[in-house]
């Protein structure tokens, strides 16, 4: 049968943004599924700071610190964008030791994102480009240690991803680490300090942007001659 993914070993260190980028159907989306305990891989291991998270299932990796934004918006469309927000840290402090201001920190999660101006607003009203930027919102609200961003510049136009690609830059430097999916290749080569190249489930190259650029296998199987 098909081999969604096959073999793939991947890292993403804190503090840097690293990308994962390949063809429609390549595996990215899946991988995702993996990391975060939505799928079960056949094989192999899942590891924060070298603990095994395979056998845990997805809302136990989060509370580790694994946080995801989605390639299909997964919101709450009945609310409005600073309730989508706050959601995430009420949850929160249901399990986490260490209580955060909910309301304090989803004002300064909205300042972050450049989406104050939207707080009051319903998340079925506003373009899917700032939504995607609210559901990112709401898993910063979970203080991840690894945010995982499935295609969140999609629906933006070029002035928004490069205001987006900087505050993805800014996030890193917080001690963020970030594993990238977009088809933005710019983006990309822009925020990222590495990358790995997926096609039919497998790594087809990793390395540097200036790397990725330059390798005919990656010309050959997503960003042309």
């Amino acid at each position: 049968g098909v081999r969604a993914l096959s073999g793939v070993d991947i890292g993403a260190d804190e503090g840097t943004i690293t990308g994962l980028i390949g063809p429609n159907g390549a595996g990215k989306t899946t991988m995702f599924n993996c990391i975060t305990g939505m799928l079960e891989p056949n094989a192999g291991s899942i590891t924060l700071d070298g603990k095994n998270l395979s056998k845990l299932a997805p809302y136990k990796r989060a509370r580790l610190g694994i946080a995801r934004t989605f390639q299909r918006l997964e919101l709450f469309t009945s609310l409005s964008v600073r309730d989508n927000i706050k959601v995430a840290g009420e949850i929160r402090n249901r399990w986490h030791k260490g209580r955060i201001d909910v309301q304090a920190e989803t004002e300064k999660v909205l300042d972050t994102l450049r989406i104050t101006h939207l707080a009051d607003r319903l998340v079925a009203e506003i373009p899917t480009g700032m939504a995607r930027r609210v559901e990112m919102g709401r898993a910063l609200m979970t203080h991840p240690r690894i945010l995982l961003l499935d295609e969140p510049a999609s629906g933006q136009d070029e002035q928004e991803t490069v205001e987006f690609g900087e505050l993805l830059v800014e996030l890193a430097k917080e001690g963020t680490g970030i594993l990238l999916v977009e088809h933005d290749v710019a983006l990309v080569m822009r925020v990222c300090s590495y990358i790995h190249v997926l096609d039919f489930g497998r790594i087809i190259a990793s390395g540097s942007p200036e790397a990725i650029r330059r390798d005919p296998v990656v010309a050959e199987a997503y960003l042309g001659s």
